[in-house]
């Protein structure tokens, strides 16, 4: 506040510049606040899982360091509740293939990913990149290795289950050029 003499008594005289300079920033700092907190307290979208996943090894590691291996996994995921839900999935291992039923567990965020194995309480987890675009992570006890897959959705549920009504929900191998078998 500038006080200036007139009429030899001093009136206050309000810098409206100034002040509104301090009420532009703290306006613009509540709101800043305001729309990050409503990110912070997980209100994102939990996403749409159902449908079919295909995934490949990323990479494994062991304790002589990190190969590759052409095991895959695929998932179906089949109901989901929130941030519940279940399916079966099938997974080929040095050739052998394992079919299994799991029950998932999504993060209050909805980005971190749980699968547990029904049959022997194994578990993976990973987390979601992208709508369409799992990483999850898994140990072999049985060969000493960590294996990273990545899953891609293939399928949506609308799809998927008209699939099933029509006997089409087998898992489909895409072929390569040296006849081996690879998901997409």
């Amino acid at each position: 506040m500038i006080k200036y003499k007139s009429k030899e008594k001093y009136c206050p005289r309000i810098d409206l510049i100034r002040l509104s300079k301090k009420y532009i920033l703290i306006i613009s700092i509540i709101s800043c606040a305001l729309l990050n907190s409503s990110l912070a307290n997980g209100k994102e979208l939990i996403p749409l899982l159902t449908g079919k996943w295909v995934g490949t090894v990323l990479y494994q590691a062991t304790s002589t360091g990190f190969t590759s291996s052409k095991d895959s996994i695929n998932l179906n995921i089949l109901e989901q509740s929130s941030v519940e839900f279940k399916g079966n999935a099938e997974r080929t291992s040095n050739g052998k293939k394992t079919l299994w039923v799991f029950k998932g567990y999504l993060g209050e965020r909805g980005r971190n990913i749980c699968l547990i194995n029904q049959n022997n309480k194994k578990m993976l987890i990973g987390y979601i990149m992208t709508n369409d675009l799992i990483k999850l992570y898994s140990w072999d006890d049985k060969n000493n290795r960590t294996i990273v897959y990545i899953l891609k959705k293939i399928e949506s549920a609308d799809n998927l289950k008209s699939n099933k009504q029509l006997g089409l929900n087998n898992f489909i191998p895409l072929k390569t050029v040296d006849n081996e078998s690879k998901a997409p």
